[in-house]
């Protein structure tokens, strides 16, 4: 259903202006060209940018083309609720977070731009999830794995930060006693 929902109309408007941009960045034609584009004129870190400018050599430069990816995102990030649901309070808690996931407006809108937002939600879904299983864990392997998934939410969007912040402050307290284990991740 995530999908489908996500999928399905993504061809039927042309692009908006902040769409434009992303597509005047991935399009250029170089790999070297395009990040000198987004140095030069992004606000946003590149890796949004990098993966739609290989997303769009295999799918192709049309409106349902380079926005599939960001549906992509978006309906990975379903599953991810679940998990987040599960391990915070059981299999019913996972299955409403994923239906809400589904259905909720905002999260189908940032799944059908061209923007980094559908992968900024996914990865600091992601993070989330493992910092949660880091707390409950307390093993290097959750916590290196929590840092991969904060970096990668940084490199999609400066805006992770909020989130992945206080993640780390709230694991610097809680492990404050396992500073060996906790400080490569951070």
């Amino acid at each position: 259903m995530a999908a489908a929902i996500r999928f399905v109309p993504l061809g039927v408007q042309s692009f908006h202006h902040d769409e434009v941009i992303t597509v005047m960045r991935v399009l250029p034609g170089s790999f070297g060209q395009m990040l000198h584009e987004v140095k030069a004129s992004e606000s946003n870190p590149p890796l949004y940018y990098v993966l739609a400018w290989g997303w769009t050599k295999e799918f192709g430069r049309s409106e349902w083309g380079i926005r599939s990816l960001s549906a992509l995102f978006g309906t990975f990030t379903v599953p991810v609720g679940y998990a987040i649901g599960r391990q915070l309070a059981g299999r019913r808690v996972g299955l409403i977070l994923m239906a809400i996931l589904t259905f909720c407006p905002m999260l189908i809108w940032y799944s059908q731009e061209a923007r980094s937002y559908a992968l900024l939600v996914l990865f600091a879904a992601l993070s989330f999830l493992v910092f949660v299983r880091a707390l409950d864990t307390r093993r290097g392997r959750d916590l290196a794995l929590w840092a991969v998934t904060s970096a990668l939410a940084l490199g999609s969007h400066y805006f992770a930060f909020f989130a992945v912040g206080i993640e780390a402050l709230w694991l610097a307290v809680a492990l404050r006693h396992r500073w060996q284990a906790l400080l490569p991740a951070l």
